[in-house]
């Protein structure tokens, strides 16, 4: 059965095409504009009317002359607007401009002069009395003075608009660049740490293929369930806290059959957190670190702490190896790369503390803040 299409579905109806200026004028701002014109000319009104109370003007026609008048300027400020857009006062060449707006200015006098006599003529006759403007070249003159300057300070005001607009803008688009350029940056420091990972766990399988070659084969098949974990990642800055600690453990059981029977790990984990996104590896460098040097020959105890106080999170890691060296710590790759990335995503509001643990070993502590 072939369908047939309603042409009142396509077509709009006389009655909706009058509709749409409605629309149009009702769109957001343009009430309040009006309303805003109303009340301004009203408090000019009752202003006018006070100053007149020992005068024996009825009440009524103060409000009318400031609000004819208020209304007649605010029908002519988006003409004005639109002409200083096509000539703008800043424009080169300046004389040009200077003219146009001159022009421009007496222009406005001749009609918001003539609009505002127009409606009070109107309401006076509705009100059954009459209303008389004076000698009308002297009463333009007088009107064409103040329209000048309300003129000038409506340009001024659309210039101040404009350029706050544009300086706005350009601070949002610096705003941008930054957040950008620091993502891109955390993007690059965080791919620095696989490349960096990859060389020492070819190293560790190259020295215990040596030793036991189905534990390099095991150890082959862990870093490539790692390397797999890592390219589902991407390259993500934020990764949830169980996928981080997802490579940890893979990484520890691939270290564990590297060490086999020597290395001791341990990791806790407060419950209920491991769906928060966290920076992604901070944790595997520093463990890798613990390992290398703290742990002579991979021989020892390691343990892994996941804390959450508040809106902090703390990540402690602990071994009972050598101890921290006298000289001052010498940050390698991976532990320069963690504090770089944490000053970038948390500036003044992270730490990253070296220790040493009783009798002997080592303990970093490091902390962010985090959100629900």
């Amino acid at each position: 059965m072939a369908s047939t299409t309603d042409p009142v579905a396509t077509t709009l109806s006389p009655a909706a095409s009058s509709r749409a200026p409605v629309r149009r004028w009702l769109q957001p701002g343009w009430p309040l504009y009006v309303l805003l014109t109303l009340s301004f000319g009203a408090y000019l009104g009752f202003n006018h009317m006070v100053g007149m109370r020992s005068s024996h003007f009825s009440p009524w026609k103060p409000f009318v002359w400031e609000l004819s008048s208020v209304i007649a300027m605010a029908a002519l400020i988006p003409f004005i607007i639109r002409f200083e857009k096509r000539i703008r006062i800043d424009s080169r060449p300046r004389m040009r401009a200077l003219l146009a707006h001159i022009a421009g200015g007496v222009v406005f006098s001749i009609l918001h002069t003539t609009g505002m006599v127009l409606i009070r003529k109107l309401i006076y006759v509705l009100a059954r009395d009459s209303y008389d403007f004076g000698q009308v070249l002297i009463s333009w003159f007088y009107e064409l003075q103040k329209d000048l300057v309300t003129y000038l300070v409506i340009l001024l005001v659309i210039f101040t608009f404009r350029e706050f607009r544009i300086r706005r803008a350009g601070e949002l688009r610096a705003q941008e660049l930054a957040a950008q350029l620091s993502e891109a940056r955390l993007r690059q420091l965080t791919a620095q740490i696989e490349p960096h990972f990859l060389f020492n766990a070819l190293n560790a399988i190259s020295n215990r293929m040596h030793e036991d070659v189905e534990a390099a084969d095991r150890m082959i098949s862990q870093l490539g369930d790692l390397l797999r974990a890592a390219y589902e990642s991407d390259d993500s800055v934020w990764v949830p806290l169980g996928r981080e600690l997802g490579w940890l453990r893979g990484y520890a059981a691939m270290m564990a059959e590297r060490f086999r029977g020597q290395l001791a790990f341990e990791v806790e984990v407060d419950p209920g957190i491991e769906t928060l996104r966290v920076p992604r590896l901070l944790l595997q460098p520093i463990v890798e670190n613990a390992i290398r040097h703290g742990l002579k020959d991979g021989h020892g105890w390691l343990r892994v702490e996941v804390r959450r106080n508040g809106n902090e999170l703390h990540y402690t890691v602990s071994d009972d190896g050598v101890g921290l060296p006298e000289k001052p710590l010498d940050r390698g790759t991976g532990l320069s790369n963690i504090s770089r990335r944490l000053e970038l995503l948390f500036p003044n509001s992270h730490e990253l503390a070296f220790g040493s643990r009783e009798p002997h070993g080592a303990v970093v502590s490091l902390a962010f803040p985090v959100t629900t």
